[in-house]
């Protein structure tokens, strides 16, 4: 072997030696990068959260989302963001939802009304494509009419309607009240009731003060004004306790019917986020409606204290509702 050719390799071996401690250096420099990537990764919420809803804004669902929001950046350490897509009775809600990735950081707030979508087939989703995190209201429906009316109590309604068909002010057709009117007169035995369909909950009222309708289960929050003037007389609310906005309003139970009703009003996820950021969610979410703030909001409102519950009770109330709802649509000739 000639000097020349001992140098020439001893050059490459030198130059292939550089190459792999250039190599080496790089790696080393970019490992923590790469560990700071895997970290954001990991990192849940990494980036802000999206609460889609059905509702405009000032709506009573957009109202409750940005109660929640009122504690939860400090819960979960990141932005919250509502978005607003209504129409199609909460179809462009989910449908929002579904196009965006199932990583946690978008949620929805529901109400029967999706589900009512969902089982009429109007929806992008199906109920088992719903993954339930927390209920944030459980809005009561009480049975309500006007000052003049002849039903002083509950037992005076219950036993008109036996032999007669009540006239009742429905939000629209398909509604929540819809459907509860539908099962009241069912289980109380009623003739089956007259419905008037009105543009919202504001309108029913004022016909129900104007005698236009005889009745009408509404949300508290809807008659407060009335109900304090004492335009309207509430008889009963379905639900399992009595209300402290209205102590001397028997429930449903108490009048002889089993049967509660109300608009829920909860967060939810879609199917494919994973298990342990369903987790976060539901827990963060929990805490950030038990703050003072929101649960003041809920006692002015006239709604429980113990509206706020974890997925499990509110999977599990989703379930019930699905159940009622079907044989409502069913018996209204609703469902295809």
């Amino acid at each position: 072997m000639t000097k020349h050719v001992v140098w020439t390799a001893l050059a490459v071996v030198s130059r292939r030696a550089r190459i792999v401690s250039f190599v080496a250096a790089s790696a080393l420099l970019c490992a923590p990068a790469a560990l700071e990537d895997a970290a954001a990764q990991d990192k849940f919420p990494s980036k802000p959260i999206e609460v889609v809803t059905h509702a405009g804004v000032g709506g009573g669902t957009d109202i409750t989302a940005r109660m929640m929001m009122v504690h939860a950046p400090g819960v979960f350490k990141t932005e919250f963001v509502v978005v607003n897509r209504t129409g199609g009775s909460g179809a462009a809600a989910l449908q929002y939802a579904v196009g965006q990735p199932r990583d946690g950081h978008t949620i929805l707030l529901i109400t029967q009304t999706h589900l009512l979508t969902i089982m009429r087939g109007k929806a992008p989703v199906q109920y088992d494509d719903l993954v339930p995190l927390a209920r944030a209201t459980d809005d009561p429906q009480i049975l309500m009419v006007a000052k003049q009316s002849p039903f002083k109590s509950a037992k005076d309604w219950l036993e008109a309607g036996k032999s007669k068909a009540i006239r009742y002010g429905i939000t629209q057709v398909a509604s929540v009240d819809h459907i509860a009117v539908v099962r009241v007169a069912e289980e109380a035995k009623h003739q089956k009731p007259n419905l008037v369909p009105f543009k919202g909950g504001g309108d029913v009222v004022v016909n129900l003060v104007g005698g236009n309708i005889e009745a009408a289960l509404l949300n508290y929050a809807e008659a407060e004004s009335q109900l304090k003037a004492g335009d309207v007389r509430a008889l009963a609310i379905f639900a399992d306790k009595r209300l402290a906005a209205l102590p001397d309003v028997p429930t449903s139970k108490e009048i002889g019917l089993q049967g509660t009703h109300s608009t829920v009003r909860g967060f939810i996820t879609l199917k494919g986020v994973p298990e342990d950021r369903v987790r976060v969610l539901e827990e963060g979410l929990v805490k950030a409606m038990n703050g003072q703030l929101f649960q003041s909001y809920l006692q002015t409102s006239g709604q429980s204290l113990e509206s706020v519950t974890g997925a499990k009770a509110w999977k599990a109330q989703l379930d019930d509702f699905m159940t009622e709802g079907k044989k409502a649509l069913e018996s209204l000739g609703l469902l295809k």
